[in-house]
């Protein structure tokens, strides 16, 4: 098809309706690459807070490091992406994170230490909101809504893998540093090689001139209130239920508090990702986000008796796990499907961004707090998720098997 010969509608049919072909199949595999590695940079902040060199008096900033980066990423490079294009950014945001990776594995120097997970924060966090607008922009919409999850759902295994490797090697940070470095440099070969083999975006080399406002009315900014608390209970309640529990109550168990939930979610989400991505939005989140608020208030009733038990703890945070990929599903699928392409990549960069102020805010009001405390406030973070689905279940537009302008 000559892309420059036709109208923009003649082009989203063609890609809406396109067989999966080899080039989909690339684009796919570098993205689930880049979740991976994101999966990797989110659970290395509160690893290395085990790490010997660390004091526990940098934990709090170590951690608050990770939502800084992200937020930065998500909204500066979302919104150069729509203003310049995907692909010269998609290079550029994977090679910064690599950069911070690297510098993580090799400095022994806790400040050190905290910019360059900011800095691998910031790549990724760019790089996710491009991976998300590729993706939708790019994919037939039979398929659409698998890619988004099942690439996605590579944050989760990249988390379960790194978690796995502290576990593994426990008592060698020489071994933990070693394995970091292999998976950046292996990464960033495969990334390089692919995205320069990619093209720009269809969709947004049509679009780029049209220069439409974004309009604030009653349905948008509901919209967007919806995008927003859903997000919240993504961002933030996953991260404090599974990364941050760790290094604020259980220091000794770290590790297997974040391989765990996160190994459950992983698989749920290679299991049943082609039944999410076919599932209707709507339902999907309320299912996703009920079913993870739910789940959490036995942790705040049966308290006293969890803290005791590590493994019950695990067992109600790995049930939390199967729910809270469901609602990520949703997340995943419903950002990119609800903005226009001018304005995808600062839409979802937007949305994300309420997400990871809060997280920013609740790193610092949360230390120190009592785990009782820190109990209620994940199970208001969760609340707000499911606030979200149902007002978007009564206000929002059902995105499945919807083409995207």
């Amino acid at each position: 098809m000559d892309y420059a010969k036709e109208n923009y509608d003649d082009i989203r049919k063609f890609l809406d309706n396109h067989r999966w072909d080899k080039k989909d199949w690339l684009l796919f595999t570098t993205i689930s690459v880049s979740f991976f590695m994101w999966g990797i940079a989110l659970s290395i902040a509160p690893l290395t807070t085990t790490w010997p060199f660390v004091p526990a008096s940098s934990d709090v900033y170590i951690i608050a490091a990770s939502p800084s980066g992200l937020l930065s990423g998500n909204l500066i490079m979302g919104y150069v992406s729509d203003k310049l294009g995907r692909k010269n950014i998609f290079i550029t945001t994977m090679a910064v994170t690599v950069a911070g990776l690297l510098a993580i594995a090799i400095t022994y120097n806790y400040i050190i230490l905290i910019i360059s997970i900011f800095i691998a924060e910031f790549g990724l966090g760019g790089d996710e909101t491009l991976s998300l607008s590729i993706l939708a922009e790019y994919l037939p919409v039979k398929q659409r809504g698998f890619a988004l999850i099942e690439s996605s759902n590579m944050a989760n295994t990249g988390i379960a893998v790194m978690s796995g490797i502290f576990i593994v090697f426990s008592s060698s940070l020489f071994n933990q540093k070693i394995s970091l470095i292999i998976i950046s440099i292996i990464a960033i070969i495969f990334l390089i090689i692919a995205r320069l083999k990619m093209g720009e975006g269809i969709r947004w080399k049509k679009t780029e001139a049209q220069k439409s406002k974004i309009n604030f009315n009653a349905k948008n900014t509901l919209k967007f209130l919806s995008l927003s608390l859903i997000g919240i209970a993504i961002i933030v309640g996953f991260a404090f239920s599974d990364l941050v529990l760790g290094p604020y109550h259980f220091q000794n168990y770290t590790d297997e508090i974040i391989f765990f939930p996160v190994l459950v979610a992983s698989i749920t989400g290679i299991l049943g990702g082609y039944f999410m991505g076919k599932a209707r939005r709507k339902r999907l989140a309320i299912a996703g986000f009920t079913g993870m608020f739910i789940a959490w208030i036995p942790v705040v009733l049966f308290l006293h008796e969890i803290v005791y038990s590590i493994f019950l703890l695990i067992l109600f945070l790995c049930l939390s796990a199967v729910f809270s990929e469901m609602s990520w599903a949703s997340r995943e699928m419903l950002e990119p499907e609800n903005f226009i392409t001018e304005h995808r990549g600062t839409g979802i960069g937007s949305v994300r961004t309420v997400g990871y102020v809060i997280y920013i805010i609740t790193v610092f009001a949360l230390a120190g707090a009592a785990v009782s405390t820190y109990a209620v406030a994940i199970a208001i973070i969760f609340f707000s998720g499911f606030a979200g689905a149902v007002i978007y279940l009564f206000n929002g537009r059902e995105t499945y098997n919807d083409s995207i302008f």
